[in-house]
């Protein structure tokens, strides 16, 4: 009976609580997924869709500047003592001779008015209105870099944790061979085929493996909770990787990236360079339209109350009417200088955009001839470090089985050992040398419109 309502209630929390069951399963990421779950969920590229989207309330707020705009208001006073006016004593017919004191205006005064504006011409609305639209376009190209970056980002920690868990897996291996020759060891003393300087040495290195485990184990969990930060994952959700470093080395593609040329005007870092130079240029064609006036058309409409009672709301009191329309023009004549010398100070910051547009250029041919050069020689350096490692691997097994038959020394043995241990360590080294500069490598020549 008891089993019966352990059923019923496991389904129930099914039914209603799916997330019971699964909130522990990992996730389980290939590089490629990892990457296209950063673009949902990265914190930088949630506010960088953010600035888009900021940007582009910015160009209909400009464009809202140009269309029609209407304000209305009410204003109510009441005169609770009015002013007081002294008129010549000519106008004084019941006291002639004395000056006269009147006062004018009714007790209490409401108008209720609408004035609807339209800008004919501007410069600076028009310019302005390029500029919002060039920050905007800005502001979508910044993401398009963002994106790489991060992208780039995700894949330098995916391959580092599998970098340090590699090293780590190496290193449990050789620890659990260690332990078995120093427990072996051990049981040779007692027979008195060696001496014991070959078991404290055997005893060093394994002291120095496991302390080199730690630190490894250590560096790998904060390779691991790094992953899932830069990717968007929460603290308490849970991963696997499903690419490894052999899947990743295989997909070099080395000599398609060697002989792919290299066109300066696509890369992304120039590409945002132009938008800034053009943002540039709008900033001195603003400056200019200083120079230019300005047309405006405005109409107005009001009505207004003068009463003696409070009596605003009877319809049979009289509201008197007002009604304009007009043109202003504003017509810049002189400033003293001040609007020349802003128009030179953009178009100085022009000219220097133009030697930077050049300086990049320059810096971009010269990168990609650096970093190709070096993605060919961290390959060369990975292969030879990877014959490197079978090599001592080999030597190491093999010096194990020469000092169990006693045929090798302890130093011998202590010797290869340091040497496989070097070679695994210039091993990883060089296979994480050489994504990396894939990457870099492979985003120079990746090409944006």
């Amino acid at each position: 009976m008891k089993s019966i309502y352990f059923l019923l209630a496991f389904n129930v929390c099914c039914l209603f609580c799916p997330w019971a069951l699964f909130a522990q399963t990992p996730t389980a990421f290939s590089l490629k997924q990892a990457q296209d779950y950063a673009f949902e969920h990265n914190y930088d590229l949630k506010n960088s869709a953010y600035d888009v989207e900021i940007a582009s309330k910015m160009v209909k707020q400009n464009t809202a500047i140009g269309l029609p705009q209407i304000n209305g208001g009410i204003d109510y006073m009441e005169n609770v003592a009015r002013a007081t006016q002294i008129l010549p004593k000519e106008f004084n017919f019941q006291h002639p001779g004395e000056p006269l004191a009147v006062q004018f205006g009714s007790r209490y005064n409401a108008t209720a008015s609408l004035k609807a504006t339209q800008l004919v011409y501007s410069g600076q609305y028009l310019v302005g209105l390029q500029t919002a639209k060039a920050f905007l376009e800005t502001a979508r190209q910044k993401m398009v870099k963002d994106k790489m970056d991060v992208r780039d980002v995700v894949a330098e920690a995916y391959i580092g944790y599998l970098i340090l868990e590699k090293s780590t897996i190496i290193l449990d291996s050789t620890n659990t061979s260690i332990t078995q020759m120093v427990k072996e060891a051990k049981e040779t003393l007692k027979l008195g085929l060696i001496e014991d300087i070959d078991v404290d040495q055997l005893e060093l290195n394994q002291s120095n493996l496991e302390a080199m485990l730690i630190s490894t184990r250590s560096q790998t969990t904060i390779a691991y909770n790094y992953l899932k930060f830069v990717i968007g994952l929460k603290q308490n959700e849970e991963m696997t990787l499903s690419d490894n470093l052999g899947t990743l080395t295989n997909a070099l593609g080395q000599d398609a990236l060697m002989a792919q040329p290299f066109d300066y005007h696509h890369n992304i870092d120039y590409t945002l360079l132009k938008k800034q130079e053009y943002l540039v240029l709008m900033q001195y064609k603003l400056a200019k339209t200083a120079y230019h006036p300005n047309l405006a058309a405005f109409a107005n409409f009001g009505e207004n109350a003068q009463r003696e009672a409070w009596n605003f709301f009877d319809t049979k009191q009289a509201w008197y009417t007002t009604m304009s329309w007009g043109l202003s023009l504003s017509v810049p004549i002189w400033s003293s200088g001040s609007r020349k010398y802003t128009v030179d100070q953009a178009r100085l910051n022009l000219e220097k955009m133009k030697v930077t547009d050049e300086k990049t250029q320059t810096a971009l041919n010269l990168q990609y001839e650096t970093t190709k050069k070096d993605f060919y020689n961290y390959y060369l350096i990975f292969r030879n470090k990877e014959k490197g490692l079978e090599t001592s691997t080999k030597i190491y097994q093999k010096t194990i089985i020469k000092y169990k038959h006693g045929t090798s020394s302890s130093t011998d043995l202590n010797q290869k050992y340091n040497q496989f241990l070097t070679s695994e360590s210039e091993y990883t080294q060089a296979m994480y040398d050489l994504l990396k500069s894939r990457i870099k490598f492979a985003k120079l020549l990746e090409a944006v419109n």
